[in-house]
């Protein structure tokens, strides 16, 4: 029998959606046989108020707050068998994310279906959203 999902990519940003669709896509690859790169995106425009604080003077933004967000989410990859591999791009969510899903050939991209506020929703709209239409594979949105 074919395997039609080896690659799994799941972009998280510390969200508890984010968080349920990486329990849920580390479910479905070890039910695949599939591996997964758990993919955190740094906005190039920084932090909204009230999602995650400045980083300190000297620091540096993209690992800083890629650190923040990895740990509030790493915990179901602590027990896993299943392969998995951690990538932090910076840019704007929805864009790196189908580029990363395009380039590294991407069988199903599984997102949460909301990450940032209502006030980050409004200003920059759903990358949930924008990403199910623009995605080079399958998507599964977790509610």
């Amino acid at each position: 029998m074919k395997r039609f999902i080896k690659k799994i990519l799941i972009p998280v940003d510390g969200s508890d959606t984010s968080k349920k669709a990486l329990e849920m896509g580390l479910a479905m690859a070890e039910a695949a046989g599939a591996s997964i790169t758990v993919l955190e995106v740094i906005e190039e425009f920084g932090p909204l108020p009230g999602y995650y604080e400045a980083a300190p003077a000297g620091a540096n933004r993209v690992q800083w707050v890629a650190e923040q967000r990895f740990e509030k989410i790493h915990t179901p990859l602590d027990n896993t068998s299943v392969p998995w591999e951690r990538k932090v791009e910076e840019g704007y969510a929805a864009e790196t994310i189908c580029k990363v899903a395009e380039e590294g050939q991407f069988d199903l991209i599984m997102i949460g279906s909301r990450g940032l506020g209502v006030l980050g929703r409004f200003l920059v709209g759903s990358v949930s959203d924008r990403v199910v239409h623009h995605a080079p594979c399958s998507v599964t949105v977790v509610r």
